[in-house]
């Protein structure tokens, strides 16, 4: 089944360069291409998107202030090269963010999130996004579980490690964060780590890699990461 999608950014070349990528992937359909959310509007309304590769930063309105106005919104892939929002719009739930210069290996990995979400006949394609609100620098976030990579405790704090090298060190305990997040998805592998399973890049002898960080496998926990690696 194919995947509707459009992309607003007022770049032209940021809009070819998706356009080039977006041609290379069979099951994309791409509806539109715009310079501004306004000129999106009417698309949007007529015709069922599924993935809108959404621009932060454009002159008429944000993507983010954009994001708010839309009732049941598509999955939304933000694009930007700014870093400094990622947390932003880690708020709104969506699906990925993507830093410019955005390589085509890291597009795949986003829209195969899409993918996951689209198959997931339990819910009519419409997978829930889980999440956990975290207290930081005197804010409270709403972090999307997938946008974690892995935990680490360091003595009375726990340092998350986000996408786009975000971090956000939160008082706690590894083993209270332990309960909280999702088994399904996450696994203790040291006494220092917790994982997002999802993120592997590969494992190599007694570590995983995960975006080029190399996190300690310890032989207490080896055993049941790898049963569940394997599985």
């Amino acid at each position: 089944m194919k995947l509707n999608i459009i992309i607003i950014d007022d770049e032209q070349l940021a809009r070819k360069l998706l356009e080039n990528y977006i041609s290379k992937i069979e099951h994309l359909d791409l509806i539109g291409s715009f310079k501004s959310p306004i000129e999106a509007l009417s698309l949007l309304k007529e015709k069922s998107i599924d993935i809108i590769l959404l621009d932060i930063r454009m002159p008429d309105i944000s993507g983010l202030d954009f994001l708010k106005t839309l009732e049941n919104p598509s999955a939304i892939i933000l694009t930007t090269a700014y870093r400094e929002y990622a947390l932003e719009g880690y708020e709104h739930n969506v699906t990925d963010y993507l830093l410019k210069p955005i390589e085509f290996s890291r597009f795949l990995k986003a829209i195969n999130k899409v993918d996951i979400n689209k198959n997931d006949t339990t819910t009519n394609y419409k997978k829930e996004i889980e999440y956990i609100n975290l207290k930081y620098n005197k804010k409270t976030y709403r972090i999307a579980l997938s946008s974690i990579l892995y935990v680490k405790g360091e003595n009375e704090y726990v340092n998350y490690y986000l996408k786009n090298d975000e971090k956000l060190l939160i008082y706690g305990t590894l083993k209270d964060i332990e309960l909280k997040l999702p088994s399904s998805n996450f696994i203790r592998i040291h006494r220092s780590y917790i994982i997002n399973i999802n993120e592997i890049d590969y494992v190599e002898g007694n570590r995983v890699v995960i975006q080029n960080q190399k996190l300690p496998i310890s032989d207490s926990y080896k055993k049941i990461f790898l049963e569940k690696w394997n599985a």
